[in-house]
């Protein structure tokens, strides 16, 4: 990868970034007011509404290759919604950056182990830098949420 293509993986990476720390806020506020239930459907719902109307401008992306994606792959809308449910919760209950502190090191604890077991295909062990890694980031999470 050149370095071009490195700094425009980056940038999108950051714009990301700002996009789930405004929607994980976004989401805490409506679980406060409106119950986690209506925060995740406004979620979902907008985004649906939003890539519905993309769809039909790109006449239906590319619907069809969905048939080469293995069965499990379609359990990423169900993970969506688990994902978005968990933020507002946890957002709600002990603000943004502890929240995003939670639910950062859960995604990257439980990647370690789920690529140490090579559940999708080419594993990854957890070798004692990546073990130190793990306890780090651990450490890091109980030293943002402790408070």
């Amino acid at each position: 990868m050149g370095v071009m293509s490195l700094i425009i993986v980056a940038l999108v990476g950051l714009l990301g970034g700002l996009a789930g720390a405004l929607q994980a806020q976004s989401v805490g506020v409506m679980e406060a007011k409106a119950g986690n239930l209506a925060a995740v459907f406004v979620t979902y719902g907008g985004g649906g509404l939003v890539v519905g109307l993309l769809m039909l401008v790109f006449h239906g992306g590319r619907l069809s290759d969905l048939r080469q994606v293995p069965w499990w792959a379609f359990t990423a809308g169900l993970m969506g919604l688990v994902i978005i449910a968990a933020l507002g919760f946890m957002v709600s209950n002990v603000g943004l950056a502890a929240g995003l502190t939670l639910f950062t090191s859960s995604v990257l604890v439980l990647g370690a182990l789920i690529e140490h077991v090579g559940w999708f295909g080419d594993g990854r062990a957890i070798d004692p830098a990546r073990l130190l890694g793990i306890g780090l980031v651990i450490l890091g999470t109980w030293l943002v949420v402790r408070g």
